[in-house]
């Protein structure tokens, strides 16, 4: 990360401190970082009866060592206290230097506060309710020992676990972001991978991402084997994590028993919940409990993986026959609000899922509602020695495990190697000058809910400009949106001379929400009617995202000078680009829209323009194959048409700069911008 973007996250943190009061622990963690002098404030421990930090101040905020009376404490624990300091010094500095590494932009870091903050809630007093009566004071007198035992009992200690836990009600508890990892071949792993792999998983908890850890071993033919080589792995895993983490973690062996209809379910909710609440990474061993053959068994890492997310999100709860309708729909509301199951990981060797049809050759994204059915047929046509079966089952896991979850879960699949990656690991391994070191996947994923680079962005750009993106080898999952497309182009392709165009009032296209999706993403107001009238009958396609959350309009434009029915002359033009607020920098709306654009609908190249100052100019930037600011304008021209730009005197590149030159803007608010 380079200097600017790391003093432009932080100075934005810390600008906007205010707005985000909240219970947040990674926010928290975070401001006070920032804000502190020397940007490395040592983190305060996790109490045993929540899993949330304090928000007051550390004591140590200022950095200063903590003070030592040399008339009290012994030489070798002065020694001690000092190098505790120092080590956890240099931990905190390592761990926001990679944290900011990974926020590389300002709106990072503002939606990951947003995702995770939990608002502080209050308790109202009702205005005719008593005050408790205040505590009576000793009496003046001595009256001996008479209150002696009265004062013994009121003072003795009470003992007691899980107490905010159980007396707090359960929509009064803040919601537990949790994540579902399935982490592959423990057993096989080297100290060091293992080692990173821990560091990540106590990264993602200080990060108030609680992870869920669901172990898949070897096949071993042998059931008592296959529990034996589980077991072993477990510990080593749960003795890699209590080395650098406070909170540790803690091995479920017997989570699992068999449901009537053959599948497994979680025995015990709070065998779960509990360790997660208190900041312990849960562990989990594959087994289930049979009642036909009364022993435990081995089960797949996947039924176990299903059967959490299942269990965390509240599908298995049902309330008792004798609860009123209305109380039994808030109790399970209340409980499905306790715990957002926001990531499913898996983390195995057999890395990202291929692609045998892009330059890369790997899938950075996959929208599961558009690409699933064609993704899993690629995979079981190829024949390229890199595609496993271990692919296409864990496609489908996603697919499973997603479907039931919000549309706001996302899922990633990596391998050990990358899931491992830290700033220590890093710096073990020499590297040449300007080398800039690859990004925790998880961690990446976890602050923007994105992948590592973009699926829109052109393999040629990858390979040239971010050598370490390029190198990923993971795959970011979404459940995705539908993807509509009018004219289809499998049935009719995008011509110049396709007859008849469509119109944006067809019956197909809802032109309220069209133009409520332009007026919000570009934050001005269309003139409706004068926009129709000018791409009416020039119309080329429409895409759209989802539930109308982003969308394109593209347009044949006829060059000044040229005949309408001159179709070798007419321009592929992008006329509008939009993508909801909401859903914007996140969820990957804007990547599967221009992927549609550019390589369904105008695979031979298309252009569009955008004022000089308009901030997602970089974005284009990164996706077309040239630009072209137009003398005389505030317009920047881009375009993604191979060899446009060798011959600027060309008439496609004339009759390209005169079209983003001579369109007319259609906008009803009024505003006066330079064009």
């Amino acid at each position: 990360m380079s200097q600017t973007a790391f003093a432009s996250s932080a100075a934005f943190l810390r600008n906007n401190y205010s707005q985000w009061q909240n219970r947040n622990v990674a926010a928290d963690i975070l401001r006070s970082h920032i804000t502190s002098k020397t940007h490395s404030t040592p983190l305060p421990r996790r109490s045993h009866s929540t899993r949330f930090h304090s928000t007051e101040a550390s004591p140590n905020s200022n950095e200063q060592p903590p003070s030592l009376d040399d008339g009290i404490a012994p030489e070798h624990d002065k020694s001690k206290t000092l190098a505790r300091w120092g080590n956890q010094k240099l931990a905190n500095k390592e761990f926001f230097t990679s944290l900011l590494s990974s926020a590389t932009t300002k709106r990072d870091a503002k939606a990951f506060i947003t995702r995770l903050k939990s608002p502080r809630k209050t308790v109202a007093v009702p205005k005719n309710s008593q005050q408790p009566a205040p505590t009576k004071n000793d009496p003046a007198v001595n009256v001996g020992n008479l209150f002696a035992r009265n004062r013994a009992v009121e003072e003795s200690p009470v003992f007691t676990q899980f107490e905010d836990e159980l007396s707090q009600p359960l929509e009064e508890q803040e919601t537990l972001h949790v994540a579902i990892i399935k982490l592959s071949d423990v057993s096989s792993m080297s100290d060091g991978i293992l080692g990173g792999i821990a560091r990540t998983l106590a990264s993602l908890a200080r990060l108030s991402m609680a992870p869920c850890v669901v172990l898949e071993g070897s096949l071993a033919s042998e059931e008592q084997a296959r529990r034996e080589d589980l077991a072993r792995s477990a510990d080593r895993l749960v003795n890699a994590i209590e080395q650098v983490s406070d909170t540790g973690a803690r091995r479920l062996d017997h989570l699992f028993s068999y449901r009537p209809d053959g599948r497994p379910e979680v025995f015990i909710r709070k065998l779960l919940t509990r360790p997660l609440r208190r900041g312990r990474i849960p562990v989990v061993v594959p087994t289930a409990y049979s009642e036909v053959r009364q022993q435990v068994v081995p089960i797949s890492a996947d039924e176990a993986l299903l059967a959490l997310v299942r269990e965390l999100a509240g599908l298995n709860f049902s309330p008792g026959i004798y609860d009123p309708p209305e109380a039994a729909s808030q109790k399970v509301d209340a409980i499905r609000k306790q715990i957002s199951v926001d990531r499913i990981i898996v983390v195995d060797e057999s890395g990202c899922i291929p692609s045998t049809k892009t330059p890369d050759r790997r899938h950075v994204f996959v929208n599961l509602f558009q690409e699933y059915p064609s993704l899993q047929e690629e995979l079981r046509s190829s024949t390229d020695g890199s595609v496993s079966k271990k692919h296409a089952s864990n496609l489908k896991l996603f697919r499973d495990a997603l479907g039931l979850l919000p549309h706001s879960s996302s899922g990633l699949l990596t391998t050990p190697w990358e899931a491992a990656n830290t700033s220590r690991a890093s710096d073990d391994v020499p590297s040449n000058v300007g080398t800039r070191r690859q990004k925790n996947p998880l961690i990446h994923n976890l602050l923007t809910d994105k992948p590592a680079y973009s699926s829109s962005l052109p393999s040629g750009r990858l390979a040239n400009d971010t050598p370490t993106a390029s190198s990923t080898t993971s795959t970011f999952i979404k459940r995705g949106m539908p993807l509509k497309i009018l004219p289809n182009p499998a049935a009719q392709v995008w011509t110049a001379a396709s007859k008849p165009r469509l119109k944006l009032t067809d019956s197909k296209i809802d032109l309220e929400r069209l133009t409520y999706l332009i007026d919000d993403s570009f934050n001005r107001t269309l003139d409706v009617e004068a926009y129709l009238e000018r791409v009416n009958d020039r119309i080329a396609g429409v895409i759209i995202a989802g539930d109308y959350e982003g969308g394109a309009i593209l347009t044949w434009e006829t060059p000044p000078g040229a005949s309408d029915d001159d179709t070798s002359r007419l321009v592929p033009y992008l006329d509008k680009f939009a993508v909801l607020k909401k859903s914007q920098g996140a969820g990957g709306v804007a990547d599967i829209v221009f992927n549609a654009m550019v390589r369904t609908c105008f695979p031979n190249g298309v252009c569009w323009r955008s004022r000089k100052d308009n901030p997602v100019n970089k974005w284009y930037f990164e996706r077309s194959r040239g630009t072209w600011k137009i003398p005389g304008t505030n317009w920047t021209m881009f375009w993604t048409t191979p060899g446009l730009l060798a011959d600027r005197s060309s008439q496609a590149f004339l009759d390209y700069e005169a079209v983003c030159r001579s369109i007319q803007p259609t906008w009803a608010d009024g505003k006066k911008l330079v064009d």
